[in-house]
């Protein structure tokens, strides 16, 4: 464990030197992602001038559940997007050959390669944001809320990448795939409205596919509106999606044919 957390934080210090090389670019990137973010929260501020709730949501709560979907989506963005868009050419051009001859695990290395310095503006903003709304508008806030929603938070970023990662796999059955690492986006961005709103399929975004962890169920520690038992079953979620994608993972290059084929 410990030799890949010094691994990871070469990945990071080199990725931070070819960020500076391009500064304006790195501040435009950083304020795109931030106005975004702020622009959808104006969506759901306008909407509440004409309703008081939605389906029992305050525009407090939705504007707190708001900010953590952005803040997880800014995470994983940063973390792992920026590899998931290079999956495929490694796959089909075969550059996958010189990362599964390093002494390192595959996966951890197609997952954690580059890091994206693109979304720190918008991460220290929605945590701001999220500070603020929990201090304002659902104190007290005691210790056991503050933990669990680091615990949920940790659980969501897990649950978002297992689901994403398992969706790229099928390029190794059915070659080049354009826009494949895109195809879980729809899905994720349902998460940006509260799950409640689903109706009869908030059970099954809940325990069959856990989208609710990525952002209503962590808002919810917060809010004080959330079941002490979602905790044990969301790490239980994260952990069980992690160790299947794994799995998954070395059933997938069992059918990699490598550049040689």
């Amino acid at each position: 464990m410990k030799r890949y957390f010094k691994l990871y934080l070469s990945f990071i210090k080199n990725c931070l030197i070819r960020e500076m090389e391009f500064r304006s670019n790195f501040i435009f990137h950083n304020l795109v992602s931030l106005i975004w973010a702020v622009v959808v929260m104006l969506i759901f501020f306008f909407i509440y001038q004409h309703v008081n709730t939605v389906n029992g949501w305050t525009m407090e709560e939705v504007l707190l559940l708001t900010a953590v979907y952005f803040l997880i989506d800014r995470i994983f963005d940063s973390c792992f997007e920026i590899n998931f868009n290079n999956f495929v050419p490694l796959v089909n051009t075969g550059q996958l050959d010189l990362i599964l001859i390093k002494p390192a695990s595959s996966q951890f290395f197609v997952s954690l390669r580059q890091f994206s310095f693109a979304m720190i503006f918008s991460n220290l903003a929605m945590a701001g944001v999220i500070i603020y709304l929990a201090l304002t508008y659902f104190s007290p806030i005691y210790w056991w809320q503050v933990v669990s929603f680091l615990v949920l938070l940790i659980c969501s970023v897990v649950i978002t990448y297992s689901l994403w990662f398992m969706t790229l796999l099928p390029v190794f059955w059915w070659g080049r795939i354009d826009n494949i690492q895109h195809l879980f986006r729809p899905f994720h961005q349902l998460c940006r409205v509260p799950i409640d709103v689903v109706g009869r399929f908030k059970s099954i975004l809940t325990y069959i596919i856990p989208l609710a962890f990525v952002a209503t169920i962590p808002a919810q520690s917060l809010i004080g509106t959330l079941s002490p038992w979602l905790v044990i079953y969301g790490v239980l979620a994260a952990g069980f999606l992690l160790w299947l994608s794994h799995r998954l993972w070395n059933f997938a290059l069992r059918h990699y044919t490598s550049a040689s084929s």
